[in-house]
This record gives C-alpha cells, sequence and structure tokens, in this order.
C-alpha cells in the first residue's frame, strides 16, 4: 500500500486488526462508520440479491474498503469477508481523513481505486445487456487488457477465476470452461495462474463474431 514499512507498522500498532478466513468485517446494512486498508490478503465483498449471495469484487493488498462511510450516516451496501488471513487498518472517519491530508499517496491511490470501480460498474452494465456468458467474459478480457496494457497486441493478466467471475458477475465454474475453451482455441494461456492473451485484436474479432451470430439469432 504506497507506506513505508516504517510507517505501516507504527499505524498497524495503532489501527491494526488482524482476520481470520471466512470473517466477516462487516455486514450488509450494519451503520457504514470506519474505512479499512488491506495490509495482506484479500476480502470479498459480497451482496446479497434476494436470498442470494452475490459477488461484487475481490479486493486485494493494498486495496481501501468502506469508504462510503465518509459520507457519515450512511449503511454499509454490502458485506466484506476475508479470504484466509487477513491484516488491516481500520480507521474511524476523522482519523482516516487526517491520514488523507497527511499522505497524498494514499488520497491519490483512494481515487484511483474508485475510477476503476466505476469503470467496473460500467463494465458489469454493458456484460449485462450480453446474454452470452461466453460474450461477457470476452468482453471483460478485452477491457483488462486495455487498461494492464494499454495499446500493446498482447497482455498478461494477474486475475484468478474467482476474481474474474466477481467482475463479470458469472459463477466460477462458467467462468473457468470459458477460460479453457479460449486456452483449446489459442486465444490465450495459462502461466503461473495468469492470463496470457495472444492477440487482443484476435479476441475483438472473437467478439464481433459472436455478436454477429447473436444478431442472427435474433432475426
Amino acid at each position: 500500500m504506497d507506506l513505508n514499512s516504517q510507517n505501516e507498522e507504527r499505524l498497524f500498532e495503532r489501527f491494526g486488526r488482524s482476520y481470520k478466513g471466512g470473517e466477516i468485517i462487516f455486514a450488509e446494512n450494519d451503520a457504514a462508520t470506519k474505512v479499512f486498508m488491506i495490509l495482506e490478503g484479500r476480502v470479498r465483498l459480497v451482496k446479497r440479491v434476494r436470498l442470494v449471495e452475490r459477488d461484487i469484487v475481490i479486493l486485494k493488498a493494498g486495496d481501501i474498503l468502506g469508504e462510503t462511510s465518509m459520507t457519515r450516516g450512511h449503511r454499509r451496501t454490502s458485506s466484506a469477508v476475508a479470504l484466509g488471513e487477513c491484516r488491516a487498518l481500520v480507521f474511524e472517519v476523522d482519523d482516516f481523513e487526517a491520514l488523507l491530508r497527511d499522505q497524498s499517496e494514499v488520497s491519490l491511490k483512494l481515487i484511483n481505486q474508485l475510477i476503476k470501480r466505476l469503470q467496473a460498474s460500467e463494465e458489469r452494465i454493458e456484460n449485462m445487456m450480453l446474454r452470452d456468458s461466453q460474450s461477457k467474459l470476452v468482453n471483460t478480457l478485452i477491457k483488462l487488457s486495455q487498461i494492464t496494457a494499454p495499446g500493446n497486441t498482447q497482455a498478461m493478466l494477474a486475475i484468478s477465476p474467482m476474481e474474474l467471475s466477481s467482475r463479470i458477475g458469472l459463477d466460477v465454474d462458467s467462468v473457468k470452461r470459458g477460460i479453457l475453451q479460449l486456452k483449446e482455441h489459442k486465444y490465450l494461456d495459462i502461466i503461473d495462474e495468469r492470463l496470457q492473451i495472444y492477440d487482443v485484436d484476435a479476441l475483438r474479432k472473437l467478439y464481433r463474431l459472436m455478436g454477429m451470430k447473436e444478431d442472427l439469432k435474433k432475426s
């Protein structure tokens, strides 16, 4: 998280907390009073839709969550659950605002993270308009490639099937099947739990072809 190790340990002594795997960090509809910064581990944000829990995003070390607390008086719109052992800084709003004033790099991180979440939300809305799960997967891989390696024909994506499923809004098994299908057709490879996109333009062509097939089905 862009704080030097000395500052990080000093802050952890005052604001730090450790969580076990599966432990609820905060629950949907709780009063939003604290902001969290992940130092180690991963955290799932989940939202209950009727009787089903849906993953929203998987957050990693360096990410900030609970930032809606800064608007004061709000309630949590999702739950946060630790994925394995996790360490985080837990701030009251006043303390977090003081940190933002004192540490400009934290302010920039928060701004960048909010921009990425907005982009992910727009991407989800776009995917909701697509009927085919494979089209949703290909569309998301193209978007991630543009972010990770803008202007390049190849991209290496450090993202797990669980993270992809959260981003797309599909179940993990569907994502895994879709990735294997793309691998079989030489669009990508899996290297050290990362996705190597061979040719982003080829993925774009595939996406357009899938759209044309979908249009033909409708007509």
